[in-house]
């Protein structure tokens, strides 16, 4: 059966999931637990995504992502899969994959699943057996919930609203599922909700397809006013990078294939604006007038690999956390 094409939308809820590649522990201890969700904290933050709820599992994890004004869920996942799995390959002495090549996307009903999908997400580690109760379980969100202290990054209001914000109500709806078959049905391998729900969105869909640029005023307004915000950005960085280099934004903008001093101001160009903003690999490639073959692990391996230039790119980003 063909896989189905990824429904990428603006404002819309998604369950997601993976599994690694070839059955390996994904998160051993702790320390691997706290650098994912530091990454998914940081991927949050960069691509303006709420989490509504997680778990991590020895071998596959779960996430309740929201979108909103910019939908890129194959990009936020690029990253935050390629920032873990580097990670652990190091800290771990491994090599290749660790997580499978194509991520699972759910887009669902959020008025009638949001809470059925939070207690599905937070008993997967008694529905799998590897623990009794599941609110100590440690790789979940659900202790959050229940106990309070939510992490910044963590959007509990909007589920505990349900329960007007009791959260004993809601740990005894959690418990209620112990009993009942709680798995959500999927709908065309692409949709948690009722039929009516995904007809409407496959309207919605084919209606985003048609229309290009002739999208709801209100909206075009908001992702153009995001796309001004990116170029600025963009600019600003390369600016900076070009002045610390002795040149100009134009020359390393360029397009062509740039070597010496000015091919390494466009690696940090690169490297700096891949760090900072959203953009996939094609989007940076375009701004920086980059229509070669070289890819991302080029310039990332070109920064890494100089001692001067990884230098370089910890102070910009140092200066911009700062800032922030």
């Amino acid at each position: 059966m063909a896989r189905p094409k990824r429904i990428d939308l603006p404002f819309s809820l998604y369950h997601v999931m993976t599994r690694t590649n070839t059955g390996d522990v994904a998160f051993p201890d702790m320390a691997d637990e706290r650098k994912f969700l530091f990454y998914v904290k940081k991927y949050l933050n960069l691509f303006n995504y709420r989490l509504h709820a997680w778990c991590l599992m020895p071998t596959h994890f779960h996430l309740l992502l929201e979108s909103t004004e910019r939908p890129a869920l194959s990009e936020f996942m690029r990253r935050l899969l390629t920032a873990y799995t580097v990670y652990f390959n190091r800290r771990h002495r491994r090599h290749g994959h660790l997580f499978q090549g194509r991520f699972k996307s759910y887009l669902v009903d959020k008025v009638n699943y949001l809470l059925a999908l939070s207690r599905y997400i937070h008993l997967n580690p008694v529905k799998d057996k590897i623990a009794k109760d599941p609110v100590p379980y440690r790789g979940s969100s659900l202790k959050y919930y229940v106990r309070g202290g939510d992490p910044p990054f963590l959007f509990t209001r909007e589920t505990l609203d349900y329960f007007k914000g009791n959260r004993k109500e809601y740990e005894k709806f959690i418990r209620e599922g112990l009993t009942e078959d709680i798995k959500p049905q999927i709908i065309k391998q692409a949709y948690v909700g009722r039929e009516d729900f995904v007809r409407r969105m496959e309207q919605r869909c084919g209606y985003v397809r048609k229309a290009g640029k002739r999208l709801p005023g209100n909206l075009l307004k908001r992702i153009d006013k995001i796309r001004k915000a990116d170029l600025q950005n963009a600019a600003e960085v390369v600016k900076k990078v070009a002045q610390r280099f002795g040149t100009t934004p134009e020359v390393i903008r360029g397009g062509a294939r740039l070597r010496g001093n000015i091919g390494r101001a466009r690696a940090v160009s690169f490297v700096l604006i891949r760090e900072t903003m959203p953009w996939s690999f094609r989007e940076i490639s375009e701004f920086l007038g980059l229509y070669g073959k070289r890819g991302l692990h080029y310039y990332t391996e070109k920064v890494e690999g100089d001692r001067n230039l990884k230098k370089l790119f910890e102070e910009f980003m140092g200066e911009k956390q700062r800032k922030e």
